[in-house]
């Protein structure tokens, strides 16, 4: 009698090369990358769908300018990235919706670049090449995370019809293969349909691939207009509460006749004032475990960023400390905290030699020339 048993191992089938991942091996991972927490994850593909003249530029200038800093938005959590604004319809202002968060913040403490040239997301050259220059965008900047924004949806789709499954579900598998590839949220900002302001504009198609979608309404409060970010769609977490925003005019200058000149400013309902650089009333210190090396890191970083851009600059102590963020977050609410912790920090870097004091009292990165002439000899591109 023939025998049918094999001790020989068996070799999984692939599909492709590709070997399926068996369910009843995998871990969950509860640390889920974050541009914003319980807002935007890096790697997917989300939209902010409003009528005109809600504030959707002032409050993803806002939301953008948080990113850029690395600053907590209200009480979200948020992630230092390096943020790509492709402004298609209005690049000039969206500069000035994010002027009252980044005037004070020089070249290289925060990377948050407005681009008016729009890549037609319909066509696979032209997205091959915007990935590229993503990729290289945050390498230059050398930031682990990625926010890429297109404002708006419709002037980033060439000649493609927004109402068509088809051409719109070609621009979305674009948009997911350039936040795949570079880690990114790639946002669109885009408009809701006239008969139903709960939904974008034109095929379900875009609703139905969309990771996250965000939809904006009018709401009043005491002091004037307001905004209402509702959290519509959430593909790999839960829906969070709806997000409340107030316009408010900010004083930017005064114009040639002496007039008070202001731009848009979108205020998150729970203030946070730390990136206009205003004191901050006192709390209790915070109880957290220390974080003393992310601290050092964080400065060390914010200087290294800065002398791309001039070498020779010393740094007070007071303007280090307004231009932090991440790992600084927790001390900033009370002001004798966040400058002991941004003693310690220039400390450290200091007994480790990467921070030199002048003796004007500032702080700069200790090898600044040399920086400058690497780049120069390793032709290292400047991205604008």
């Amino acid at each position: 009698m023939k025998n049918t048993t094999s001790t020989k191992a068996l070799n999984a089938p692939t599909f492709n090369g590709i070997s399926p991942v068996s369910a009843n091996k995998f871990q969950i991972n509860p640390n889920r990358p974050f541009i914003v927490k319980g807002l935007l994850l890096a790697g997917q593909v989300g939209m902010i769908a409003g009528e005109p003249n809600l504030g959707k530029s002032a409050i993803m200038s806002c939301i953008a300018s948080h990113v850029a800093m690395g600053r907590d938005m209200g009480d979200m959590k948020v992630k230092r990235a390096a943020v790509l604004y492709v402004a298609a319809e209005d690049p000039e202002g969206i500069l000035e919706r994010a002027y009252p968060y980044m005037h004070n913040a020089p070249d290289g403490a925060a990377a948050f670049e407005v681009l008016d040239v729009v890549p037609d997301l319909t066509d696979p050259k032209a997205v091959k090449e915007f990935l590229a220059y993503a990729e290289a965008f945050r390498e230059y900047h050398q930031c682990d995370y990625l926010l890429i924004v297109f404002d708006t949806l419709n002037l980033s789709i060439g000649d493609a019809d927004e109402n068509s499954a088809r051409d719109m579900s070609r621009v979305f598998r674009h948009a997911q293969f350039i936040a795949k590839s570079t880690g990114a949220h790639v946002l669109f900002i885009h408009h809701v349909g006239t008969g139903d302001k709960g939904r974008p504009r034109g095929s379900s198609a875009m609703t139905a691939t969309l990771d996250t979608l965000l939809t904006l309404e009018k709401a009043e409060d005491d002091s004037g207009v307001a905004a209402m970010l509702l959290q519509k769609k959430q593909k790999r977490i839960r829906k969070g509460r709806a997000l409340a925003f107030r316009i408010e005019p900010f004083e930017a200058g005064t114009d040639d006749d002496g007039d008070v000149f202001t731009v848009p400013m979108a205020v998150p309902f729970k203030h946070d004032n730390s990136l206009t650089i205003t004191k901050g009333a006192k709390a209790k210190p915070s109880t957290k475990p220390s974080v003393s090396g992310e601290r050092a890191a964080e400065v060390l970083r914010l200087l290294k960023g800065i002398v791309k851009h001039d070498a020779g600059k010393w740094h007070s102590r007071k303007d280090i400390g307004e231009l932090v963020g991440g790992p600084f977050n927790e001390t900033r609410a009370n002001s004798d905290n966040h400058r002991k912790a941004v003693s310690r920090a220039l400390e450290s870097l200091q007994n480790a030699g990467s921070v030199e004091k002048g003796e004007c009292g500032g702080f700069r990165y200790s090898a600044p020339f040399e920086v400058i002439d690497d780049a120069i000899e390793n032709e290292k591109p400047i991205l604008h």
